[in-house]
């Protein structure tokens, strides 16, 4: 593929499935696991990253040019495998996730994501969505990884993963508050609103499921980054990303610790919306008994008095019409006497 032909292909958004090049220049794009293989035993200069679907046949070639045991097969590939950092000989192995949240059924869709590096190679394993969009940033930045190694290209899967992470937060955030506000108006959730805030609270625990473990993937990254030049050799890990990402990847971890504290957060401020939505039930609930004692109370009065007159008994005024007059004004004054004493009383 000619270099105008390839950015043809990926401004049509349909990204590359594979990159080889050797001391700077592309030997080839879109090859199959098995030609990246067979380019790979040709020189040790060679470099390549490969994009591969979740299938165990998909996997077979790249399992055995790097070495995976079926424990790394079946970590790869595992529908509810956590997020987790491991090696495997001199592979190193993440599994993560990619996320994003969907505001107005309030659903967080996680789909798994696995990344092989080496230090001249780097595998994303993931579902057709993820590695569309992972596909599109590796080709955009092939020219940093050519500078920087696969180092490069692991950052910038990783950093991508997680301003997903932070990006699904903000949404949550902002959903939230729009739930609650009518709290702040005095009024208690309805149903589909409590609904919703339900569906929030499922999310939210399945965010944090994923963005917690990703704290101590990142973290060891970062440290392993890190590591002066004479300890590099002693870490697999660190022979990956060399000593000079320790910054980059330590922002990545920080992004990933503030997605998690942030879950916290966010369910405590759900958690204090709930109990907040329940006293205001309450609080309602106790207004409409006040409200309905004060009005039986106030009917009561003229109740009782015409039941007085309605006796076969001769009273003072019976049958006259100043007996009348007087009932009258005793009832009206009644009335709006307990009128304004249940009003002053915030009853009414």
């Amino acid at each position: 593929m000619t270099a105008t032909a390839h950015e043809q292909k990926a401004s049509a958004g349909h990204p590359t499935r594979s990159v080889v090049w050797r001391a700077g220049r592309t030997v080839g794009t879109d090859l199959s696991a098995d030609r990246i293989t067979a380019e790979f035993g040709t020189d040790d200069s060679v470099r390549a990253w490969w994009l591969l679907p979740r299938d165990a046949d998909a996997l077979t070639d790249t399992a055995e040019l790097l070495g995976l045991d079926q424990f790394a097969i079946d970590d790869v590939l595992g529908p509810r495998e956590a997020p987790k950092l491991d090696v495997v000989g001199d592979t190193v192995l993440i599994v993560t996730a990619a996320l994003s949240f969907d505001t107005p059924s309030a659903e967080l869709s996680i789909q798994r994501v696995s990344v092989l590096a080496t230090d001249r190679a780097l595998v994303v394993i993931a579902d057709d969505g993820p590695l569309a969009t992972i596909g599109l940033l590796l080709q955009e930045c092939e020219a940093r990884m050519r500078a920087d190694g696969i180092a490069a290209g692991l950052h910038i899967v990783l950093d991508s993963l997680m301003d997903n992470y932070s990006a699904a937060l903000e949404s949550m955030e902002e959903a939230t508050d729009l739930l609650t506000a009518a709290l702040f108006d005095d009024k208690p959730m309805g149903r589909s609103e409590q609904l919703r805030a339900f569906r929030m609270r499922q999310a939210i625990g399945h965010l944090r499921k994923v963005a917690t473990p990703m704290v101590e993937v990142t973290t060891s990254l970062a440290n392993a980054a890190g590591l002066p030049a004479e300890q590099e050799k002693n870490d697999p890990i660190a022979r990956v990303l060399g000593t000079t990402m320790a910054r980059r990847f330590s922002d990545v971890a920080d992004h990933a610790r503030h997605a998690a504290e942030g879950t916290g957060a966010l369910r405590d401020m759900l958690n204090s919306a709930y109990e907040t939505n329940l006293s205001l039930a309450d609080v309602h609930l106790n207004m409409i008994m006040k409200k309905l004692s004060a009005w039986a109370a106030i009917i009561a009065v003229p109740t009782l008095i015409t039941g007085f007159m309605g006796m076969n008994v001769p009273y003072p005024g019976f049958a006259e019409t100043g007996g009348f007059i007087a009932a009258l004004v005793v009832m009206v004054g009644a009335v709006c006497t307990l009128f304004v004493l249940f009003k002053r009383s915030d009853w009414l």
